[in-house]
């Protein structure tokens, strides 16, 4: 199941929180990625929080799939209060 969510901050920058859930094989649990792509209020788009462009990008680059994704969360700016917002509405939507 995929859900997204986009939250404005009091800065003017939108954020779009991408969660999807899948089962996790032998096991009654569920494996959820988050992802977060950001847009400031000059941009027309969506777009990763660290692009090429960014002073973080090639460290970025040297890390694993699961440590990217938190700098990513990390530098859109986004609140762990808002995170954990979305993860709950996202986990209430889940059928039982």
């Amino acid at each position: 199941m995929k859900h997204e969510k986009e939250i404005t901050l009091e800065t003017g920058r939108a954020i779009k929180i991408i969660m999807e859930g899948s089962p996790v094989q032998e096991q009654q649990d569920l494996q959820i990625d988050l992802d977060v792509l950001i847009k400031d209020p000059k941009d027309k788009t969506f777009h990763r929080p660290i692009e090429n462009t960014h002073p973080k990008y090639w460290k970025l680059k040297s890390m694993d799939e699961r440590q990217s994704k938190l700098m990513q969360i990390k530098y859109s700016g986004l609140p762990d209060k808002q995170i954990r917002k979305a993860l709950k509405e996202f986990l209430q939507m889940l059928p039982n």
